[in-house]
């Protein structure tokens, strides 16, 4: 008798335990979008919206092109500093990886050197930084910046290595330092920061596609959030680098991700595969201020969608299908549903209060043309 009650115990224990993550999701709020502001100002060109600095109320944008002209334009659309950075005595050249500002400076990443600007866009240093980077854009950054207050000293996480290797080591994940804190004044480099167990990428697996890092901290962070695309575990760390949080995400279907083992990551691996980018859905950005932010998702098609022998505008009309989530994060824990996303673009810059601006093409945001460009701010509410 005594051991069938402890039998009944015991298996009711493992249905709470398993159960408690439904649980925790149907605690969560139920969130949404509202519609709140605009950023308005007046140029005809089409401007890349880099980043914001609410210390200082001015974003940076460039103009979509070889001519690499740099703005500042505050939150009432007034140009405050406009400067051409791709020739000339006062400019870091044309590729661009990052960029952004650190504390009242602003940081460009560029091929192998960093550059440091003042509010006036004039250069005041460079120092080597190296990287192995798989592609290289023109005035086009391949990532966000973000930013680590550390002893009072400001750093960017700086490390963009995402290049394909021809042979992954067995042990690949158990050796990468994920955080390269760069200092703003002198060039130097703070490396750490490891996985642990929890993580998919240390089973021993490897998921083409889908293991370049994503991070969020800002000036105000009080920890730096790391998360995998094929991976449903948030990390956070303290400024030692040292892990102090975890938050798993639930993945959203269709989610069909594919991979791997470790002895069979290599570069015609990457070049044959190409599944993940297809059906398998992927965390894709994270974007905040403080210690309240989004993690943007993005699904997988259907599979029935992907048709072999589909032309490009039939691939393309199977891709606008996928659906793009937002899961609210707030100090370690995330506090709302996924929030479907169905408008144009995406939500690329955390404004502070809650409040997040909308990028996308004018035309996609915009039912007539208009001779300014427009983007819209919404805030996240119950």
């Amino acid at each position: 008798m005594f051991h069938r009650l402890w039998l009944l115990i015991l298996v009711y224990s493992l249905m709470l335990s398993c159960g408690s993550s439904r649980d925790d999701m149907e605690d969560l709020l139920f969130m949404d979008f509202v519609l709140v502001d605009s950023l308005v100002f007046d140029e005809l060109q089409t401007l890349r919206i880099l980043d914001y600095s609410p210390a200082h109320d001015i974003y940076l944008m460039v103009n979509q092109g070889v001519e690499g002209r740099y703005f500042l334009i505050n939150s009432k659309g007034v140009t405050v500093q406009e400067e051409v950075l791709s020739e000339g005595p006062n400019a870091f050249g044309m590729v661009l990886h990052r960029a952004g500002f650190v504390g009242d400076e602003i940081m460009f990443i560029s091929d192998q050197k960093v550059f440091m600007y003042d509010l006036n866009l004039r250069k005041q240093r460079d120092f080597p930084f190296h990287q192995d980077v798989r592609v290289r854009m023109i005035h086009f950054p391949l990532d966000d910046l973000n930013t680590v207050k550390v002893n009072e000293e400001y750093y960017a996480i700086a490390n963009l290595s995402d290049r394909f290797l021809p042979e992954y080591p067995e042990d690949y994940f158990d050796t990468l330092n994920y955080f390269h804190l760069l200092h703003s004044k002198d060039g130097s480099v703070i490396k750490g920061g490891k996985l642990d167990e929890s993580s998919i990428f240390k089973q021993g697996y490897f998921y083409h596609r889908n293991d370049k890092p994503l991070f969020f901290s800002d000036l105000e962070s009080s920890s730096i959030s790391l998360l995998l695309p094929a991976d449903s575990v948030l990390f956070q760390f303290d400024h030692e680098l040292q892990l102090i949080n975890k938050i798993r995400l639930e993945r959203m279907p269709p989610d069909q991700l594919s991979r791997v083992p470790m002895r069979e990551a290599n570069t015609q691996g990457f070049q044959a595969n190409t599944r993940n980018i297809v059906l398998g859905g992927s965390f894709t950005r994270m974007v905040g201020t403080g210690d309240a932010f989004l993690v943007e998702y993005k699904t997988g098609l259907e599979p029935e969608k992907n048709i072999p022998g589909a032309t490009r505008e039939e691939r393309e009309a199977a891709m606008a299908t996928r659906k793009t989530y937002y899961y609210p994060i707030k100090d370690g824990k995330q506090i709302g549903q996924p929030i479907l996303w169905d408008k144009a673009g995406s939500l690329i810059l955390g404004l502070g209060a809650n409040r997040y601006l909308q990028y996308a093409d004018q035309a996609e945001i915009h039912d007539t043309e208009k001779e300014y460009q427009c983007y819209y701010i919404y805030e996240l509410k119950e």
